[in-house]
């Protein structure tokens, strides 16, 4: 974790010199609700603070944070409680905040965006950017997409459910199913597991029913896990899908029959490969 702190430390110094230091308030958040400490009030951390965070590296098993929040850091590990928000239908979104998108999403979930953030950086996943779509004319005046892919640390997003013969784990993925056009017929496609990576959504200036100040964007769109690009994405699938329909038509939808009832309670795992998480 001291590594961790000093590894964030030096990147916040680049973010600030160019005028952006909202990631040192989201670890600050973070930390305080892993030590529940008053003490860390900037980037600058006293000899005590680092051995608060070398005692959480040495916890053993999940620890809780925030209400519906853990972290395990030895598994490289946030989990947070989840209820299945839709069964069937096409998918804008995998999971988002409860409140907002339910009704083009698998999961809702209580916490706010900006604290699984928070809980992804004491595991050591890196943020990097949500991806970005817009149309372009080239120079014989025809019209194309151009495309930035997301970026952040590879991140497995995981399901765990509970049932009559104990806990099960799948992988979110499952749980989603293709149907794409070839040809004048429509077959099946399988949804691809590895493709999701800590973009970390944005820190944004308020809009005007939020009063003056800032907020993280995932804060207040919803979206934690998307599929389609919207660019406000806390955790992005690596494809771009534009959203807007005539650019890219529905392609993914509910796997109805892998699916527990809606409204059942789950738990959704964000897993950071070890080599991250150290």
């Amino acid at each position: 974790m001291v590594r961790l702190i000093r590894m964030a430390r030096m990147r916040f110094r680049e973010r600030a010199s160019r005028g952006s230091s909202q990631w040192c308030g989201l670890l600050r958040r973070g930390l305080l609700l892993a030590l529940g400490s008053g003490l860390l009030l900037s980037c600058a951390h006293s000899a005590d603070e680092l051995q608060k965070t070398e005692a959480l590296e040495g916890a053993r098993g999940p620890v809780l944070i925030s209400q519906g929040l853990w972290v395990c850091r030895e598994r490289g590990e946030v989990v947070v409680d989840a209820r299945i928000a839709v069964r069937e239908g096409w998918l804008e979104q995998l999971v988002c905040k409860a409140g907002t998108r339910e009704h083009e999403s698998l999961l809702a979930v209580a916490v706010e965006p900006s604290l699984i953030h928070a809980a992804l950086l004491l595991v050591g996943a890196r943020p990097g950017t949500p991806g970005s779509w817009r149309e372009e004319q080239d120079a014989g005046g025809s019209w194309r997409i151009s495309c930035v892919s997301p970026s952040g640390s590879p991140v497995e997003v995981l399901v765990r459910v509970g049932g009559p013969d104990g806990e099960r784990e799948e992988r979110l993925c499952e749980w989603v199913r293709g149907a794409r056009e070839k040809d004048g017929t429509i077959i099946d496609e399988r949804f691809p597991c590895d493709r999701f990576v800590f973009a970390g959504s944005h820190v944004r200036a308020n809009p005007p029913s939020l009063g003056p100040g800032e907020h993280y964007v995932a804060d207040y769109t919803g979206s934690i896990v998307g599929l389609v690009t919207f660019g406000d994405e806390m955790i992005a699938f690596r494809e771009v899908i534009p959203d807007r329909i005539e650019l890219a038509p529905a392609t993914w939808a509910a796997n109805t029959a892998r699916m527990p009832p809606e409204g059942s309670a789950v738990q959704l795992v964000f897993r950071v490969a070890a080599t991250q998480s150290q």
